[in-house]
C-alpha cells in the first residue's frame, strides 16, 4: 500500500498535474498561428491518419457491450496513455489489484470536492468490494481527469458516458501525464506559453476538430494530451461537368494550393478472386473509389493505357511510375502483392492530384462499369497535350505573377539533390522492411519454442521419482508459458504487418513521387526546346529589312513576303512564349505539390510511433501477466 510520504502522493505536485491549464502548448506559439502546420482548425491530411492497425486491434468486443458497460470494462479497447501505466505502477499495486485507501488516496490528491469524489468512487467501486482492479483504477483517473474538465458525470452508471465512444478509442489524459513526477519538470516549464489561442473552453460542435492529436508535444511516456480528431464528414462526389482542368470560366484560376489536400478521395484496390482469359490467365483488379461510390474491375493493361495517355496530355505534371508487368513465377504471389501496391498508389496518387484528378478520363477510368477494353476501343481520347486545351483562357499576366523568380534555382537545387534522396529513401524503406522482417523471424523463433517446451512437458508428465510434485507443477506452468508465448507471437505478426503495410509502404511511396518528379523534370528537358531566341532575332531582322525596303519602287513584293514572314514568325513567337510560360507554371505547381508532401512525411512519422507505444504496451501487459503466473511455479522444496 502506499505511503503518505510517498513522493506519488505529494499534494502540490498533485495539484500542479491535476490542474485544468494545459501543461504544454503548441511548438508554435499562438503569434505564429499561420505557420502552424498543425494548427488549423481543419485537418488537409486527416486521410493518412487513420490507424495502421486492423479495427479489431482496438475495438471494443461485442460480448462487453452486450453484457453491458461498466467501471471495469468502459475502457477496454481504448488506446490509454503510458501515463495511467506510470500511475497504476507508482500505486505499488499487488498483482492486479490495489487496496481501496490507495485509490482513494490517489483520487483524494486531485483536488475535487468531496461530493465529486464520491460520484467517482460510486461509479468506480462496486459495492462490498475488498479491492479495486486495474481497469477501475483506470476509469477512476479519467473521471478525475473529466471532472476538471467541468464535465458532468454520469450517474448512476457508466452507459451514458460519451468521452468513452468506441469510436474515438482513446481516454482523456488532461495533465494526467505529470502523476509520476517527484517535481515540474524545468524543461517542460519552459515550453509552457502564458497565452495560448487554443485553450478555448467552448466546446466544439459535430463538425469541427476537437483537438489536434499533435497540437502538444508529448514524451516516449505519453506525457501529452491524446484527443483524437473526428474522422471529417463524407465528401459528396464530384459533378461529371467538371472541367478537365483547373481553367474554368474562360480565365485563368490562380494557383491556390490551400485547397489541395481538402477534397481527397481514397481509391481501393484489390485483386478479385476470379481471372479471366481462355489461354491465358490474367489478373484482374477491383477498383472502389470512396468519393464517387463505384465499383468497377480493371486490368494491368487498362492502367497502363491510362498512364500513357496522361503521361501525353499532361507531359509536365507529375505521373507516378507504373510497377512492372513482367511476371516472377519463382515468387508470383509476392510480385502480385508488390504490383497491387503500385498500382494502388498509382491511382490514389492520379485521383488526389489537384489537376490530374480533374481530368473526364480519370472520373470514366473509375465509374465506366463495362468492360473498360470495349470502352477504349469506342472511344478514342484527345491525346493533344494539355497547353493546347487551355491556351486561349491563359491570362499570362496572371500566370506569370504566380511563378517565383528564383524558379531556376530551386530545381537546380532539388535536381541536385534528388539522387541523394531516392536513395535514402530506398535504404529507409529496405530498412523497415528488414524490421518487419525480424519481427516475423522473432515470431517464427517464439512459435517452435512453444511447441518443443509442450513436447518438453509431455514427456517430463511422468517423472522417474515416484510421487513426484514438483515436475507435474512445472508442466502445468509450460502450459502458461506457451499461452503467453503465443500471445507474444501474435503481437510480433501484428506489428510486422502494422510496419509493412504503414512507414514502409509510405517511404517506398514517397520515393516514387519523387523519381515521378524527377522524370517530369526529364520529360521537360526533351518536350520544352524551343526557338524563342532564334525567331527574336530573325524577326528583328525581318522587321528591319522591311521598313528599310517599305516604299522603294520595285520592292513591293519583296517587303510584302517580308510581312507575311513577320506575321507567321510572330504568331509561333507568341505561341512558343505562352508555351514556356506555361510549362513553367506547371513545374512550380509541381514542385509546390512535391514540397507539401513533407507534411505527410511528418504525420507518418508521428502515426509510426504512436503504433509502436501501442505495441509496446501490449508486450509489456503480456509479459506482466505471465510474470504473476510465474510466481506460482514449484520451489526447491517442492523437488525431493
Amino acid at each position: 500500500m502506499l505511503n503518505d510520504n510517498d513522493t506519488y502522493f505529494d499534494k502540490n505536485a498533485f495539484e500542479s498535474l491535476m490542474s485544468s491549464q494545459p501543461t504544454f502548448s503548441s511548438l508554435y506559439s499562438s503569434q505564429f498561428v499561420e505557420e502552424d502546420p498543425w494548427g488549423s482548425m481543419s485537418d488537409p491530411v486527416a486521410d493518412i491518419r487513420q490507424p495502421l492497425l486492423s479495427p479489431s486491434s482496438n475495438a471494443v468486443d461485442d460480448d462487453i457491450l452486450e453484457q453491458g458497460i461498466t467501471a471495469a470494462s468502459v475502457l477496454v479497447g481504448i488506446d490509454l496513455p503510458e501515463v495511467y501505466d506510470s500511475a497504476y505502477i507508482k500505486a505499488n499495486p499487488q498483482g492486479d489489484r490495489l487496496s481501496l485507501s490507495s485509490l482513494e488516496a490517489a483520487i483524494n490528491l486531485s483536488g475535487l470536492p468531496p461530493r465529486i469524489l464520491e460520484k467517482i468512487r460510486a461509479l468506480v467501486v462496486p459495492s462490498n468490494a475488498e479491492y479495486a482492479t486495474r481497469n477501475e483504477f483506470n476509469t477512476a483517473l479519467a473521471l478525475v481527469a473529466c471532472a476538471q474538465k467541468n464535465m458532468e458525470l454520469p450517474l448512476p452508471s457508466l452507459p451514458n458516458l460519451e468521452m468513452f465512444d468506441e469510436k474515438r478509442h482513446r481516454a482523456p489524459s488532461h495533465s494526467l501525464s505529470t502523476i509520476i513526477n517527484d517535481t515540474s519538470s524545468p524543461s517542460n516549464t519552459s515550453m509552457t506559453s502564458p497565452k495560448t489561442t487554443h485553450s478555448t473552453e467552448s466546446p466544439p460542435n459535430k463538425e469541427q476538430v476537437l483537438e489536434d492529436p499533435w497540437r502538444k508535444p508529448g514524451d516516449v511516456n505519453g506525457n501529452a494530451d491524446r484527443t483524437i480528431t473526428p474522422a471529417p464528414p463524407a465528401l459528396a462526389p464530384p459533378p461529371h461537368d467538371e472541367p478537365s482542368n483547373m481553367y474554368v470560366n474562360g480565365g485563368f484560376k490562380l494557383l491556390d494550393s490551400d485547397d489541395w489536400f481538402s477534397d481527397l478521395d481514397t481509391i481501393k484496390l484489390t485483386i478479385a478472386p476470379e481471372r479471366e482469359g481462355f489461354l491465358f490467365k490474367h489478373v484482374i483488379y477491383t477498383v472502389s473509389s470512396h468519393q464517387r461510390s463505384s465499383l468497377v474491375l480493371r486490368r494491368y493493361s487498362d492502367f497502363y493505357w491510362l498512364w500513357q495517355i496522361l503521361t501525353k496530355v499532361y507531359p509536365f505534371r507529375v505521373v507516378p511510375t507504373m510497377p512492372p508487368k513482367k511476371v516472377d513465377i519463382r515468387g508470383y504471389p509476392v510480385f502480385l502483392e508488390s504490383r497491387r501496391q503500385g498500382l494502388n498508389h498509382f491511382i490514389n496518387f492520379v485521383a488526389r492530384h489537384p489537376v490530374l484528378k480533374k481530368d473526364k478520363l480519370v472520373d470514366i477510368f473509375l465509374t465506366e462499369p463495362s468492360e473498360f477494353l470495349a470502352w477504349r476501343r469506342a472511344n478514342v481520347p484527345d491525346e493533344n497535350e494539355e497547353f493546347m486545351h487551355v491556351n486561349q483562357d491563359l491570362d499570362m499576366d496572371d500566370m506569370a505573377a504566380c511563378i517565383p523568380k528564383d524558379l531556376d534555382e530551386r530545381l537546380q537545387m532539388l535536381e541536385k539533390r534528388l539522387p541523394q534522396l531516392l536513395y535514402y529513401y530506398q535504404v529507409m524503406h529496405d530498412t523497415m522492411k528488414h524490421v518487419a522482417q525480424l519481427d516475423q523471424a522473432q515470431k517464427k523463433a517464439l512459435d517452435t519454442f512453444g511447441h518443443t517446451l509442450m513436447d518438453l512437458g509431455d514427456m517430463e508428465k511422468s517423472c522417474h521419482v515416484p510421487d513426484c510434485q514438483g515436475c507435474p507443477h512445472l508442466t502445468r506452468g509450460y502450459d502458461s508459458i506457451n499461452t503467453y508465448l503465443r500471445n507474444e507471437s501474435n503481437i510480433l505478426e501484428q506489428e510486422a504487418n502494422t510496419t509493412l503495410d504503414g512507414i514502409a509502404m509510405q517511404l517506398k511511396q514517397h520515393h516514387d513521387s519523387l523519381l515521378a518528379f524527377q522524370e517530369t523534370l526529364d520529360r521537360r528537358q526533351k518536350l520544352s526546346v524551343n526557338q524563342i531566341d532564334g525567331l527574336s532575332k530573325r524577326l528583328a531582322g525581318n522587321r528591319a529589312r522591311a521598313n528599310q525596303n517599305r516604299g522603294v519602287p520595285g520592292l513591293e513584293a519583296n517587303v510584302g513576303r517580308l510581312d507575311e514572314a513577320i506575321q507567321s514568325d510572330h504568331e509561333r513567337l507568341v505561341y512558343q512564349q505562352r508555351r514556356d510560360l506555361f510549362i513553367r507554371y506547371c513545374i512550380h505547381g509541381e514542385l509546390t505539390f512535391l514540397h507539401k508532401q513533407q507534411a505527410f512525411i511528418a504525420t507518418m512519422y508521428q502515426t509510426y510511433i504512436n503504433e509502436k507505444l501501442q505495441h509496446s504496451r501490449r508486450h509489456l501487459d503480456n509479459w506482466k501477466a505471465l510474470q504473476v503466473l510465474m510466481c506460482s511455479m514449484p520451489d526447491l522444496q517442492e523437488f525431493h
